[in-house]
């Protein structure tokens, strides 16, 4: 039955297993046959060479398991940690986690209210209009070009359109019962004659409707290509033709033929205060640097918790600039924040005026600490964060990179750039014409390009900052870039971090323009065009020293094209101060002086100067002048004539500023508050530094004095500047012989005394001379200087003076200055040149610097200050062209405070940047070389006979240092100060007041070969690299220090090459 039934059934699926695991092992057996018969053929007939190779590479690499591992893994960051520290958190996977990729509109259009302006209104559909917009520097993008647009032309349907014009016919049936004999009551009537049609010619055509007709052909064209040609290229052309025949520019004639509606602009209320918000910085601001590859640079929270010595950070303040190093960052995090530092305070970014950097180091103390960590707010108890997993810079920086977001404004809408998203940005992207959002997180930034559309800006604007009160949702990345400071490091408990919430107050909302980033908004791109990118073994190129190429010193002579000085206030030009010619439109414009108002700060007030001080300005002071002007404009008459017709402007204001020298920080500021209390007018606000007064501004005075001392009972001198009586400076000096320079005139003056002389300097000009005249009458009336009525005046000559003037300023030593009595009257009308050679941009050039008393007609013969010197950022260069020959004058190495000199990175930087600091003399002695040579060149050309003077064969100059100059150098400035303090920087550096010829010093630190002794020695001389000591020895020594020959020393192992330079000292 069915017990049987089942006995059959097992043994049947029994029977089927047997069958399968003898199938199986039948078909391993003859797969172990075929192998073995496989490896036999391979040996009796041979293997392919691919298959030999692929066996011998892994042979070779089987000696790794024979040896120990390599204790590199001890000298890493990790390997230093004293307990090992664990990753804050795991990426879920290996794809990209992006935040969703969604069009943000706007919850409140504009249309509800919102626009506070019809500017701000933003269309939602695309105008098309013919305009002239302003030069397109951006490559590849072009406006002028014809474009094409296919225009569907409505199809009309007739039966639809019959159907809404006429209204239905509705069948009414009348239910009426009709009998025959209601037909009696219809009356008979004759019938009417019938009317004879008229038939009409022939060849006429039935009527016909003319829509059918028309609808029923099947060539018509339901669309056609509209062309836009290039109108404004076009009316280019037909301007430029004009042109041609006219005196006035493209732009002008283009000015004149456009016509425009004023009655429709509305202008913007004087009274408004000035639009502060959307800037790309605050104060302060806490940068923190981490990463490997793209080191991530990312805005944190201000705060002692988001520091770890595991990275570096940088804390910027309006006026301070901190540099945190952790002791367990990498060496690109480290040269990154260098680089940041250096940037910020070259182009005074994101806010901060900081003359240097205040480096903070992690686990040593450092008199910048308790600044550090104040602006922090960091509690006395607490430590900070060890730095975290050796993992983790990676980890972070994949992160934070795929939370990135980049949107484009288009239709009242930000739409998400797919190519950009969740990636780091590239320069590409950033053309003229768009406006781009960037979502970095903490970072929001509104990118407009420069030809971009104003509504557009605007528009884009108001979205990001819905999307910013909004708030943010990472929800579906692995970080919250927000807060991941909060997570790095070796933190106790790192757990469950919130990705979604408000914006805290210290995040950044800006506004960029295209050419206007800051070095945070930058520091997002991959390939961002910035020299400071460059790694460090680039500056070193033959012997260690970067490869500077030189400025052209024959160019550099020749540049010299004289500039008339020009004020712009306003977007107006002012000239010296009374009037401006205007070449390209051919018109003039007069300034007049309606009033002037002085102030005098007082501490916490100001004082009103009365008229008969107004000029005085006292070097421990400061000063706020009001200058109300309008200007006229005349233009000139066919015949070429001036026009006797002007145009009067409006009633104009500016507000000075002076700041003396020895004013103090606290009157300063004063003055800078001040000044903006009193700008009701709300006119140009301008500092103006003591020596830095332009035309302008020495204009509304006529004669202007600065003074040292405040009073009248002993002896004051003063040094005339200026060329023209109506732009004189008096600048009081002390008193003393060594203040005497022979190519100007001073005045002496003793107020109780009455007495007053007028020294005139043997290579003084007759111009300068008439000008100290005229300031001379000005100061025998001023009660600055005299309490009494009668002044006496007498007029000393340098060589002939007598004796109750050498009693007045203190003896007879002519060797205190130097004097010209002796030399020749070459110098006479000569205007000494200036030139500052500087790094700021990446290339090493040559700015010549001018005085804002220049003139045309008159030499200058002190245009120049110790502060243009002093007053540089060190180290640096300056080329003097005295006339009789060149100084090139050079600075000092600044000191660090901190006492971080042992730390192996910054020795790493001090190195690289003195190696740049010598690459950069070198440069500027190559310049000089040249720019003599010109000048000889030039000289002798000018010269009749041609031939060579026995000068041309002499030196070009000197070099001199800071601290060290002599008194030939200092005689061409009108005032000098000794800096005891600069002195001994450049004594400690071996620096001395021994002049050397420019020729000499270059010769000296391009030197090639030393003997063995003198690199075995210490110091070592100028301009040898310590690194490779090697490079200068002969091939003789070198063979004999070292045992081998050039050749085969290159050939040994950079380990091996150490260990010989170790052992004879030259490492």
């Amino acid at each position: 039955g069915v017990g049987q039934r089942e006995r059959k059934s097992k043994r049947f699926v029994i029977g089927v297993i047997d069958k399968n695991a003898l199938l199986l092992a039948q078909n391993a057996h003859n797969a172990d046959k075929s192998e073995a018969s496989a490896i036999i053929g391979d040996k009796e007939i041979g293997s392919k060479v691919s298959d030999r190779l692929s066996k011998l590479e892994i042979s070779s690499q089987s000696w790794k398991n024979r040896v120990e591992p390599s204790d590199a893994q001890k000298f890493t960051v990790a390997a230093r940690v004293r307990t090992p520290a664990r990753l804050p958190f795991v990426k879920t996977s290996d794809d990209r986690q992006c935040p969703p990729q969604v069009i943000f509109r706007s919850a409140n259009p504009p249309l509800l209210g919102l626009a506070k302006s019809p500017s701000m209104m933003v269309a939602a559909t695309e105008v098309n209009q013919v305009s002239l917009k302003r030069s397109n520097s951006v490559p590849g993008e072009e406006y002028n070009q014809e474009a094409t647009t296919t225009v569907t032309v409505l199809q009309p349907d007739d039966d639809e359109t019959f159907e809404k014009f006429f209204t239905g016919i509705r069948n009414t049936v009348i239910d009426e019962e009709v009998e025959i004999a209601d037909f009696d009551a219809i009356k008979s009537t004759e019938r009417l004659a019938f009317k004879r049609a008229v038939q009409g010619p022939k060849g006429r055509r039935a009527a016909r409707n003319p829509l059918k007709s028309l609808a029923a052909r099947g060539n018509i064209q339901m669309e056609y290509t509209e062309v836009k040609s290039a109108a404004t290229e076009m009316e280019m052309k037909r301007l430029k033709e004009m042109a041609r025949k006219s005196h006035l520019a493209v732009e002008a004639i283009a000015g004149l033929a456009s016509i425009e509606d004023f009655k429709s602009i509305n202008l913007k209320s004087h009274s408004l205060p000035l639009n502060t918000t959307y800037l790309p910085y605050k104060s302060p601001m806490l940068l923190h640097i981490k990463g490997r590859t793209h080191v991530q640079t990312r805005l944190v929270e201000p705060k002692y918790s988001s520091i770890n010595t595991g990275d570096c950070f940088i804390l910027i303040t309006c006026d301070k600039l901190f540099r945190y190093v952790g002791e367990g960052a990498n060496v690109i995090e480290k040269t990154r924040g260098q680089h940041i530092c250096a940037y910020i305070l070259e182009n005074r970014d994101l806010g901060c005026v900081a003359t240097r950097e205040l480096v903070v180091l992690s686990g040593k103390s450092g008199v910048h600490d308790a600044d550090f960590w104040e602006i922090l707010q960091r509690p006395q108890d607490w430590d900070v964060v060890e730095c975290g997993h050796a993992d983790e810079d990676d980890l972070f920086e994949v992160t934070l990179t795929e939370t990135n977001m980049v949107y484009e404004y288009r239709d009242e809408e930000l739409h998400p750039i797919e190519e950009f998203w969740g990636c780091v940005p590239r320069i590409e992207m950033l053309t003229a014409d768009r406006v781009l959002v960037f979502n970095f997180a903490s970072e929001l930034y509104v990118w407009n390009g420069k030809n971009a559309d104003g509504d557009a800006k605007r528009a884009a604007l108001r979205l990001t900052q819905e999307m910013f009160n909004g708030g943010y949702n990472y929800d579906a990345c692995d970080v919250n870039p927000v807060e991941f400071s909060t997570l790095a490091g070796d933190r106790e408990t790192h757990g469950e971090f919130v990705r979604t919430g408000q914006y805290p107050e210290w995040c950044l909302l800006a506004r960029i323009t295209q050419h206007m980033e800051t070095v945070l908004f930058r520091e997002k791109f991959l390939d961002w065009p910035d020299y400071t990118r460059n790694p460090l073994c680039q500056d070193y190129n033959v012997n260690g020293v970067s490869g500077i190429r030189a400025p052209d010193g024959h160019h550099l002579f020749h540049s010299g094209t004289y500039e008339e000085p020009n004020v712009v206030l306003e977007n107006a030009n002012l000239g010296r101060g009374h009037f401006y010619y205007d070449p390209d439109t051919m018109r003039h414009f007069d300034v007049l002086t309606d009033s002037v108002t002085m102030w005098q700060i007082q501490e916490y007030t100001f004082d009103t100067v009365d008229d008969a001080s107004l000029g005085h300005f006292h070097a421990d002071g400061s000063y706020i002048v009001k200058w109300m002007y309008r200007i006229s404009v005349t233009v000139r008459e066919l015949s070429g004539n001036i026009s006797n017709r002007s145009t009067v402007g409006r009633t104009r204001c500016a507000y000075f500023c002076w700041q003396g020298n020895a004013s103090s920080a606290n009157e300063k500021g004063a003055a800078a508050l001040f000044t903006v209390e009193l700008d009701k007018e709300k006119g140009s606000q301008v500092r103006v530094r003591q020596g830095q007064e332009d035309t302008a501004f020495i204009r509304l005075f006529g004669t202007m004095f600065i003074h040292r001392e405040r009073t009248t009972n002993t002896w004051r001198l003063y040094i005339v500047s200026g060329s023209d009586a109506r732009e004189t400076v008096l600048t009081e000096v002390p008193c003393e012989m060594a203040q005497l320079r022979s190519r100007t005139c001073f005045i002496l003056v003793h107020g109780e005394q009455g007495t007053m002389y007028i020294w005139r300097g043997c290579r003084a000009t007759e111009n300068t001379h008439t000008i100290t005249q005229n300031a001379a009458e000005k100061v025998k009336v001023s009660k600055e200087f005299f309490a009494t009525s009668t002044v006496v005046a007498k007029n000393e000559l340098e060589g002939v003076e007598s004796d109750e003037f050498f009693d007045a300023i203190g003896g007879k030593r002519r060797e205190a200055y130097f004097s010209l009595l002796e030399l020749g009257d070459e110098m006479d009308n000569f205007t000494p040149r200036l030139f500052h050679f500087s790094r700021t941009d990446g290339a090493f050039k040559a700015v010549e610097l001018f005085s804002h008393l220049r003139s045309r007609d008159h030499a200058t013969p002190y245009p120049f200050s110790q502060l243009d010197l002093y007053g540089a950022r060190q180290p640096t260069i300056f080329l003097l062209d005295a006339g009789a020959k060149l100084w090139l004058w050079m600075g000092w190495w600044p000191k660090e405070e901190s006492d971080s000199s042992d730390d192996s990175d910054n020795e790493l930087v001090n190195r690289a940047g003195e190696n740049r600091w010598l690459g950069e003399r070198r440069a500027a002695l190559t310049t000089a070389l040249a720019y003599w040579k010109a000048k000889k060149e030039s000289q002798r050309d000018e010269d009749e006979s041609g031939n060579e003077s026995d000068d041309e064969q002499s030196d070009a100059g000197n070099v001199v240092w800071g601290g060290f100059e002599p008194l030939e150098f200092t005689s061409h400035f009108p005032d000098w100060q000794l800096h005891p303090e600069v002195t001994e920087i450049n004594k400690l550096d071996g620096r001395s007041e021994d002049l050397t010829s420019i020729e000499q010093y270059l010769s000296q630190i391009t030197q090639r070969e030393y003997p063995l002794e003198t690199l075995l020695a210490r110091p070592l001389p100028e301009g040898v690299d310590p690194t490779q000591l090697e490079l200068y020895l002969s091939p003789d020594e070198f063979e004999e220090a070292l045992g081998v020959t050039r050749s085969d020393f290159q050939e040994l192992p950079l380990w091996k090459q150490t260990k010989l330079k170790k052992e004879m000292g030259l490492f």
